[in-house]
């Protein structure tokens, strides 16, 4: 979880997940739309299938054995070098290093590399020198000793050079090259994308429509891209929003209304902006908007109609909470 994720955000999702899946066997037969649940908030939901990926391999495949080695933890789905090596340190004092970004910039300093260590190469150079430096004993230690001075000392911006227990050794420190010690990270380039979100809601029976398993990559199904395996509103392009809306528009079932205010987001390198459409459906319909959904608009056929009392806890990203937050505003006036 903590992964793409401060602490300060993963600690009560952290406590609320193990609640609910206290063991192995839990997550591995956990339902998917439970999972979501649990997950929601954090984002990069990829995060959590391979989690649950990982732990059915540990029950089907190794008896509900955890792995003890760092080799054997590469061989489950999901886990990485970086996981692997934390867990194979940690749990079982396993000499073997970690890197992440605060142990990259603390050896960056310490050696006073100023060349590029966040390519591939630069990398495995940098995992070189920690593996020399680890010691036999206590590994897991030293691991989350560096990590925390990279964390807390020697900071990205602003370090605490004055209290540093291994200023003496550090070569930027000594050269005064910290603050060009590691380079700049390469930024991937921003990409905006302008979405558009249905929300079809029934007042009859106060119910929303939201589309399971349904991402956006040029189509509102969610199964491609970087919103994929997600539920929540279906969402289309601009260039789709004008043809929908002449679609609603056109129904005599359905109550068209677009709303002025706008939902911003950002996921990955996407900057998300967009509006929202909301088609009421009127009572005793002369048609079902089901067939509207998949017929008329070619959205997904596998869809809910949830109570909105409850519809929050069903949405698996920020991006459709935002949403809902702007209905409910519509709604309660």
């Amino acid at each position: 979880m903590s992964q793409q994720t401060t602490l300060a955000v993963v600690v009560p999702k952290f406590s609320e997940f193990v609640k609910h899946l206290p063991t192995v066997d839990d997550l591995a037969t956990c339902d998917e739309e439970i999972l979501r649940q649990l997950w929601s908030g954090l984002g990069y939901y990829a995060r959590a299938r391979n989690l649950k990926k990982g732990a059915k391999f540990i029950v089907e495949q190794l008896e509900g054995h955890f792995p003890q080695s760092y080799y054997e933890w590469l061989k489950i789905p999901g886990c990485g070098p970086y996981t692997a090596s934390v867990i194979a340190s940690i749990c079982f004092n396993e000499k073997v290093a970690c890197v992440d970004g605060n142990v990259v910039r603390v050896v960056s300093r310490l050696l006073a590399l100023s060349e590029d260590v966040w390519s591939s190469s630069g990398k495995s150079a940098i995992q070189t020198h920690v593996d020399q430096m680890i010691p036999e004993e206590r590994p897991g230690d030293f691991n989350q000793a560096i990590m925390e001075l990279g964390a807390t000392v020697c900071r990205k911006s602003k370090p605490l050079c004055l209290l540093c227990p291994i200023r003496e050794q550090c070569l930027a420190f000594a050269h005064n090259c910290v603050e060009i010690c590691p380079p700049k990270k390469p930024r991937r380039d921003t990409v905006d994308v302008e979405l558009f979100a249905l929300v079809f809601w029934r007042k009859a029976t106060d119910t929303v429509a939201i589309a399971k398993r349904c991402c956006f990559q040029q189509n509102a199904h969610r199964t491609k891209g970087f919103l994929s395996n997600t539920v929540g509103f279906p969402l289309v392009t601009a260039t789709e929003a004008s043809e929908v809306k002449k679609v609603l528009q056109s129904l005599e079932h359905l109550q068209f209304l677009e709303l002025s205010s706008k939902f911003s987001h950002s996921i990955t390198h996407h900057r998300i902006s967009g509006r929202v459409f909301i088609a009421q459906e009127l009572e005793n319909p002369s048609i079902t908007t089901e067939s509207v959904i998949w017929e008329k608009l070619g959205l997904p056929k596998s869809f809910d109609w949830i109570p909105r009392s409850v519809l929050a806890s069903k949405l698996s990203t920020a991006l459709d909470n935002k949403v809902f937050k702007l209905f409910e505003n519509y709604i309660l006036g």
